[in-house]
């Protein structure tokens, strides 16, 4: 019997792992030039394809900077993970730092691109808002705070978390694990430490 796979499965393996090429390409020319020096040329050349190749994965530069930054970004710190259900809500912070810093550490070139110092400053601006979202959302899962209270500690949480990426990326000695725990540190349990009085309006 034939378990040779189908001929279009192999095609759309060998398709997908041909566009990865090109974005991780991307991602390594926006981290060392930024978005400025960022030409289809040089990608497809880090790529080692030819240029006629690269439209037919995209159908222009816009596009694959686009799938570079954005497919994998929009998984950053999701806190609503069934696994952290049980944990108390010290022990959900610092794994949903843990995932968030793991994540910057798989995906180096990805962040450098985006909060390196060759950033384009759109898709950081982009970055954060996203960040801002999922720290609401770990605000909401995670504590008895107001919305009130959260509207204002989101982007002064979302800031230290950004800052916190960006210190991982310049110091590659420090391992994911230790930046959430000093994150961790700084921010545990915000529903504790917040006087009754700031969570309020009045």
């Amino acid at each position: 019997m034939n378990n040779a796979p189908p001929a279009s499965t192999r095609s759309q393996r060998r398709r997908s792992r041909r566009r990865q090429r090109l974005v991780d390409a991307a991602r390594e020319i926006i981290a060392r030039k930024g978005l400025a020096g960022l030409t289809v040329q040089d990608v497809t050349e880090e790529a080692d394809m030819a240029v006629g190749s690269f439209y037919t994965y995209f159908p222009n530069k816009e596009a694959l900077i686009e799938a570079a930054i954005w497919e994998d970004l929009q998984q950053l710190g999701n806190p609503q993970r069934p696994e952290l259900a049980g944990l108390t809500p010290d022990q959900r912070l610092q794994a949903q730092l843990m995932q968030l810093f793991q994540f910057v550490e798989q995906h180096r070139a990805l962040f450098q691109a985006v909060f390196g110092p060759r950033h384009a400053p759109e898709h950081y601006e982009r970055a954060l808002d996203l960040l801002e979202t999922r720290v609401a959302d770990g605000l909401r899962l995670n504590t008895g705070l107001p919305e009130e209270a959260i509207a204002w500690i989101t982007p002064l949480l979302a800031g230290l978390i950004g800052g916190g990426i960006r210190y991982l990326l310049a110091h590659p000695e420090v391992s994911a694990e230790e930046m959430a725990l000093r994150t961790t540190i700084l921010i545990r349990p915000l529903s504790e430490q917040i006087p009754a009085d700031l969570t309020t309006n009045g």
